[in-house]
């Protein structure tokens, strides 16, 4: 069985360039690692990635949160802020792991929207674990770029 102290055993005093704080430094940064920013943030919040894609016609909010349930979702707009929140899955803390890097934990996103968005017209989906959110643009409102000559 892996265990997280196995590479920082003995090598206090190895390591040069650190000095005596190496093995400090090394622990600091595995439990970042291993334990990610929820244990750093102090408000227990765990940040999900998110990708943002523009075309022409709409925006695209990407959400990744494998392991999730459609129904643990709201996602709601108000004063042109896309807010995105995940309640935590309460089967989680009935089990009892022995090992666990991957906490599903609650967690809440906010997106400060333009003008170019019909709000009135968005769409949230789950699929594969990926919460995607459509956001219409107002075409009479997007701003075409135009060329400029050059003399």
């Amino acid at each position: 069985m892996f265990k997280r102290d196995h590479y920082t055993r003995g090598y206090s005093n190895h390591n040069k360039f650190c000095g005596q704080h190496f093995k400090d430094r090394f622990e600091k940064f595995q439990q970042h690692f291993f334990e990610g920013e929820a244990a750093h943030s102090g408000g227990g919040q765990q940040s999900v990635p998110v990708n943002i894609v523009e075309n022409q016609e709409f925006y695209e909010v990407q959400l990744f949160a494998a392991g999730r349930k459609k129904e643990q979702f709201q996602v709601s707009i108000n004063d042109g802020i896309l807010k995105i929140s995940c309640t935590e899955n309460a089967q989680d803390n009935a089990i009892d792991y022995i090992y666990k890097e991957y906490d599903g934990m609650a967690f809440e996103r906010e997106f400060q929207l333009n003008e170019q968005v019909l709000t009135d017209n968005v769409h949230a989906s789950f699929e594969d674990g990926v919460l995607t959110v459509i956001l219409p643009k107002d075409l009479e409102k997007v701003i075409r770029p135009q060329e400029v000559a050059i003399d």
